[in-house]
């Protein structure tokens, strides 16, 4: 049974509006520290989810028959599954540093290593990154709906599938 679809639609809809959060970058928001929290709570949350979404996807990719064509198809589906982990697990990675920082184990977070996260946090680089990771989801989404659908299903899909295929 294959339960892969049951984990990878929570991790995205977090990782999205996370991702969405950070291109807001209004002074009144990014000041606020309830969305900080906020966003902390939804990379950090999301990155462990999509690490679910992940391993279910290998034993997934592991039951399966596969043609040479659905398999290459599949192996560029788990790269960008990749990559957007490895985008996600930065910022998640930044916030939580910050969150030990602000707590009473703050001591155990050598300096250079807070002022990286907090570089990666508060400059212009979050919402870069935050986009990149909103690109890789959506091209790692279209993959998958290619696998499961087909790639004809829709125009995004397809432009998607005719990028690499």
């Amino acid at each position: 049974m294959n339960i892969h679809p049951l984990f990878v639609h929570f991790p995205i809809g977090l990782l999205v509006v996370y991702g969405l959060l950070e291109l807001i970058r209004f002074n009144k928001i990014l000041n606020n520290s309830y969305l900080k929290f906020l966003k902390g709570f939804l990379s950090i949350t999301g990155l462990l989810t999509a690490g679910l979404a992940v391993i279910t996807g290998d034993i997934a990719k592991e039951t399966l028959s596969l043609t040479p064509e659905v398999s290459r198809l599949i192996e560029t589906h788990e790269t960008f599954a990749q990559m957007t982990f490895l985008v996600f697990f930065v910022l998640a990675a930044a916030y939580s540093i910050y969150f030990i920082g602000i707590s009473k184990y703050s001591k155990l977070i050598p300096e250079f290593i807070y002022s990286i996260a907090h570089f990666i946090r508060e400059s212009w680089l979050t919402p870069l990154i935050a986009l990149l990771g909103i690109a890789l989801i959506t091209i790692t989404g279209g993959l998958g709906a290619a696998i499961v659908y087909g790639a004809n299903i829709d125009p995004v899909v397809k432009a998607i599938y005719s990028l690499f295929f």
